[in-house]
């Protein structure tokens, strides 16, 4: 009698998550608050809201306990001449809203950074095959404190953008909410997404909590 055949066992192998895929859905999550906040300030402020601009380096300067010489020009410069033609009336309004789109473009600028280092430094952490299981448990826990972290950030950045400038706008309208707001929003969704489809291949599966790509 011929031996039956052994069947030879393959070696299983750990499906690793796809470093494309992650790096699109990073690109794709992250650009969107990028792309609103360039629409806002570039595509519609200029049709919609020009002119509109509080005086936000007057209200730095009266804010600061000794305010910068050069935040003293700006407020001088941004000022409501009190006599003066057509001409210089036009430019103190200009250089307005010159300050008040940079100042709108810091503050968002710092919740972006802050969200994406906050996103990545968790993604960094929870990366190591180590004790997989447990790994798994800490990351769900600390993607919650996480993400919790990031809606207070934004709402706060959003708030003093809100109390700082657009609440002293004068007239304002629909627009000026819908070109300074919704990115801190996509900020803290874009990080919600890249936490449950772009998590480290250790902690994810395809029909786990995280999701792998």
């Amino acid at each position: 009698m011929t031996p039956a055949p052994v069947k030879i066992k393959k070696r299983l192998r750990l499906r690793a998550s796809n470093r494309f895929k992650v790096l699109l859905c990073y690109l794709i999550c992250f650009s969107l608050p990028l792309l609103w906040q360039w629409a806002g300030l570039w595509l519609v402020y200029p049709y919609k809201l020009a002119f509109s601009a509080p005086t936000i380096a007057d209200t730095l300067a009266q804010l600061l306990p000794a305010p910068p010489a050069a935040l003293l020009e700006a407020a001088s410069a941004a000022a409501d001449p009190l006599a003066g033609g057509h001409q210089v009336w036009s430019q103190a309004l200009q250089i307005r809203d010159l300050h008040w789109q940079r100042f709108v473009l810091v503050c968002f600028g710092i919740a972006f950074l802050a969200t994406l280092v906050l996103q990545l430094l968790w993604r960094i952490l929870h990366g190591r095959a180590i004790n997989a299981a447990k790994q798994a448990r800490r990351a769900k826990r600390n993607y919650r404190l996480t993400q919790l972290g990031i809606w207070l950030l934004n709402a706060a950045v959003a708030y003093g953008l809100w109390y700082l400038g657009v609440s002293k706008i004068t007239g304002r309208t629909l627009w000026d909410l819908l070109v300074y707001f919704p990115p801190y929003v996509l900020n803290a969704l874009a990080a919600l997404l890249c936490f449950r489809l772009a998590a480290p291949p250790v902690i994810s599966g395809k029909h786990g909590f995280f999701k792998r790509l």
